[in-house]
């Protein structure tokens, strides 16, 4: 049994290689937001969206607030939820995740330590959209995006950051970024036939 803890799913996007708003694409028949809010709702205390604007996916249940730093790419993402995080810790998901399993997030949270800012798996490169932060890294968040970065990438490389090996289930394909990726997706879940909790 995975620990609860409040998710939030960045849905801010331009989606300009995918050509229209990415969170309402359709995979395996439901809008890409709604079917990861489905998939993080047996571990999540709250989902929340962050969007371009306050209640832009209330239409689908879901409470959405409005990006804070508009332009900031992720981080201004990120440092949004953190202002509207009421616990330690928060799991931040991006919402063109295909798949996201609660022993994933499971091994996430059983590597939380005391001075670390941040978990996430991480191979060649860290997975920062599918990742733990804790409440206490806003301070170094907040520098970035006044240094004028905008790479979670270089945020988790400048912070104490504890690293995790991808699970050995991680998809091929992780996230939607283009139409052709979306229809990948599609034959990869019709093949992949596994459990997606």
């Amino acid at each position: 049994m995975v620990d609860r803890i409040p998710v939030y799913i960045l849905a801010g996007g331009k989606s300009r290689r995918f050509g229209s708003d990415k969170a309402l694409a359709t995979l395996a028949g439901e809008p890409l937001l709604v079917r990861l809010a489905r998939m993080v709702t047996p571990f999540a205390t709250s989902v929340t969206v962050v969007a371009d604007r306050p209640g832009k996916y209330s239409s689908l249940g879901l409470r959405t607030i409005g990006d804070l730093s508009p332009g900031q790419g992720p981080l201004g993402g990120l440092i949004t939820a953190l202002d509207d995080l009421r616990e330690p810790w928060m799991l931040l998901l991006s919402c063109d995740l295909v798949l996201v399993k609660a022993s994933w997030i499971g091994r996430l949270m059983s590597v939380r330590r005391a001075n670390s800012l941040a978990v996430a798996f991480r191979h060649d490169v860290w997975e920062p959209l599918c990742a733990l932060y804790s409440r206490d890294i806003r301070p170094r968040v907040q520098e970035a995006i006044t240094a004028g970065q905008r790479s979670l990438q270089e945020l988790l490389a400048a912070v104490p950051a504890v690293p995790m090996a991808l699970p050995p289930d991680w998809p091929p394909i992780v996230q939607i970024n283009t139409s052709d990726d979306l229809r990948r997706a599609e034959e990869w879940l019709k093949t992949a036939r596994q459990p997606e909790a």
